[in-house]
């Protein structure tokens, strides 16, 4: 599974958000009657979720993601663990009417709860020991997007893909959503989940002569204990992941400071933009 986790907080310093071009909050006007759009075809559905999601061309899209991760344990509040900042690129590409594929590559890191700078060492509540946090890197690597589910590139579906992803529309804002749901390789072990809303304004989703538009992430997911949490002696339990995210419209809309971190911990990560 790729481009799953530690997703942009706007804070000070290091995790500032960009508040110019596509950070803009969707427009909540009504839906203009001539610009019709058929969520429930298979075909217009797949292709508005990537246009949502990514981009129908071919430029690479970023992301800035942040949010808060708690650690869920039987009989016991939440309890929060730490905060997360973390920069995403993809590139999407058409395989046919109903696939695209995106080349992505992930890099995020861990803040402390109430200060909300990077940690290198996180003391395990549940522990009390000492851990040292790496950086989060993932790729690049690919994924296929079908009409009505994503998976990796070496699986080959049954059948063809016959549904379509969930969606709704609330105020001129339509919503996409994409669930997946992991099988657990035994009865002691908690399932995993993410479950994710991509969010943005109708009339762009709408407009044929759009290729890319605004667009926010809502994002939960569950997950077992990391291995450099040392939870081999503390008690079972999951991750909680809760987090958002927004499309730039360029990589220079990173804050300076994350611009600095992400090339400092992924010195490709831009490659040839600006």
């Amino acid at each position: 599974m790729t481009s799953r986790r530690d997703l942009l907080i706007g804070t000070a310093g290091l995790i500032g958000a960009a508040a110019t071009g596509w950070a803009a909050t969707p427009s909540m006007a009504p839906a203009r009657p001539d610009l019709q759009l058929d969520l429930d075809d298979p075909a217009t559905n797949l292709r508005a979720y990537i246009k949502l999601r990514g981009s129908l061309d071919e430029r690479p899209v970023y992301d800035s993601i942040c949010g808060s991760v708690y650690g869920l344990v039987a009989g016991q509040p939440a309890q929060p663990l730490f905060k997360t900042a973390g920069a995403q690129r993809s590139v999407y590409a058409r395989r046919s009417a109903l696939e695209y594929s995106a080349v992505t590559r992930y890099v995020g890191l861990l803040l402390d709860w109430e200060t909300e700078q990077p940690l290198q060492v996180w003391t395990n509540p549940f522990t009390g020991e000492d851990c040292k946090v790496p950086v989060t890197r993932y790729g690049p690597s690919e994924v296929r997007f079908l009409a009505d589910r994503m998976v990796s590139p070496a699986m080959a579906p049954a059948e063809p893909p016959s549904g379509k992803r969930h969606w709704f529309a609330l105020g001129g804002v339509v919503h996409m959503l994409e669930e997946i749901m992991l099988p657990t390789p035994g009865p002691q072990v908690l399932p995993k989940a993410d479950l994710m809303t991509f969010s943005g304004d109708w009339r762009q989703l709408a407009d044929p002569g759009q290729t890319r538009m605004p667009a926010r992430l809502s994002f939960n997911a569950v997950e077992p204990w990391r291995d450099w949490m040392g939870m081999q002696s503390g008690p079972p339990g999951t991750l909680w992941w809760h987090v958002a995210g927004v499309k730039l419209d360029e990589p220079g809309h990173y804050a300076p400071e994350m611009r600095a971190w992400i090339q400092s911990a992924v010195p490709d990560f831009f490659r040839s933009e600006s």
